[in-house]
C-alpha cells in the first residue's frame, strides 16, 4: 500500500512538473492550523484560478480563484462536549499579485464563504449553526508550481443565531499546481 501510494505522489508531482505555471489552472493545497480554546485544524482544498484579471495596467494585478476545501477540526480541550468535527467550504478569494509569471512572486489574498460543520459544538465553544461565514487575509509566495502562505481566518455564523461563539484560526498553508 505504502509503495503504491509513494508511486501515486511520484507521478502527480512529475505531471505537475511538466505543466507551465502560466498554464496551470489547478492548485492542490493543504493547510494547518491552530486556533482559540487549544483546536487545531487540517484541510485539504481544491483552488481553480479565475481566467481574468483587472487593474493590469501596472506591474501588479487583482486576480482570484475558488477554493472548496473539507476540513478536520480537534480541540484538546479539557471538559469539552464536543472534541472534533468536519467541515466542508467554498470560498471566493481576491488575490493581488505581480503580473510577472517567472520567479518567487509575493502576494496578499482575502476571502469570504461559507463552510457547513458536522457539529455545532468544538471544545467549550458553541457556534449555534452548521453553516458558518468564514473570512480570512493572507500572505504569501507564489514560487511558479509551489505556494507556501499564512492565513488569519475567523469563522461564525454571523450571528445568524446565538450564542455566537466565533472561532479563530492561524494557518499555514501549501500548494501545488498541476
Amino acid at each position: 500500500m505504502v509503495r503504491r501510494i509513494s508511486k501515486l505522489v511520484t507521478a502527480v508531482l512529475l505531471c505537475c512538473g511538466l505543466t507551465p505555471p502560466a498554464l496551470a489552472q489547478y492548485r492542490g493545497e493543504l493547510s494547518v492550523g491552530w486556533g482559540n480554546d487549544e483546536t487545531q485544524l487540517v484541510r485539504l482544498g481544491l483552488a481553480r484560478d479565475w481566467q481574468h484579471a483587472w487593474f493590469t495596467d501596472g506591474d501588479w494585478q487583482l486576480g482570484g480563484y475558488w477554493l472548496a476545501e473539507i476540513g478536520y477540526w480537534d480541540s484538546d480541550e479539557r471538559g469539552a462536549h464536543n472534541d472534533d468535527l468536519w467541515e466542508v467550504a467554498l470560498t471566493p478569494v481576491l488575490r493581488l499579485a505581480p503580473k510577472a509569471t517567472d520567479g518567487v512572486r509575493p502576494y496578499l489574498e482575502a476571502g469570504i464563504g461559507g463552510h457547513i460543520l458536522s457539529d455545532t459544538r468544538i471544545g467549550r465553544r458553541q457556534m449555534s449553526t452548521a453553516w458558518q461565514f468564514g473570512s480570512h487575509i493572507g500572505a504569501g509566495l507564489d514560487c511558479g508550481q509551489l505556494e507556501i502562505g499564512y492565513r488569519f481566518q475567523h469563522l461564525s455564523n454571523a450571528s445568524i443565531k446565538e450564542p455566537n461563539d466565533g472561532i479563530n484560526f492561524h494557518m499555514l498553508t501549501l500548494g501545488l499546481r498541476f
